[in-house]
């Protein structure tokens, strides 16, 4: 039993090492120069409000953090949004912001996420984990 757990485990680790060098190979890389995005804020009661902007930062967060759309909260895994445009996610209702690039969630923070020219953001006030 040891023996087989002790393969598994190895199994794991090598898959765990090839994943990691697999993203950071094709991980997206942030587009330098003046671009424009947008984001359109979802709030909770379905109010839709969308910002442009003209920036040369290279991450979402920059953005969204220099035009004091959002705050929170800097953990290991990078910037947790807790407020958009004035509104407060609520823990005890297991509130909190998605980030959503054309409709599909990215797997990134916002100062993680590189941002392209023509890029459109999403960010929507989103109940339970």
């Amino acid at each position: 039993m040891n023996k087989k757990t002790g393969i598994l485990g190895a199994i794991l680790i090598i898959l765990c090492i090839g994943a990691g060098i697999f993203y950071s190979q094709n991980k997206p890389e942030p587009t330098a120069g003046t671009k424009e995005i947008s984001v359109l804020v979802t709030h909770t009661d379905q109010n839709e409000k969308t910002f442009t902007y003209q920036t040369t930062a290279e991450y979402l967060g920059e953005v969204l953090q220099e035009n004091e759309l959002v705050d929170g909260e800097v953990g290991q895994y990078g910037l947790f949004i807790t407020m958009v445009d004035g509104e407060t996610a609520d823990d005890s209702k297991q509130q909190w912001w998605c980030i959503t690039k054309g409709g599909e969630q990215v797997n990134t923070s916002a100062d993680t996420t590189p941002i392209a020219d023509g890029d459109q953001f999403e960010l929507t006030l989103t109940e339970g984990y």
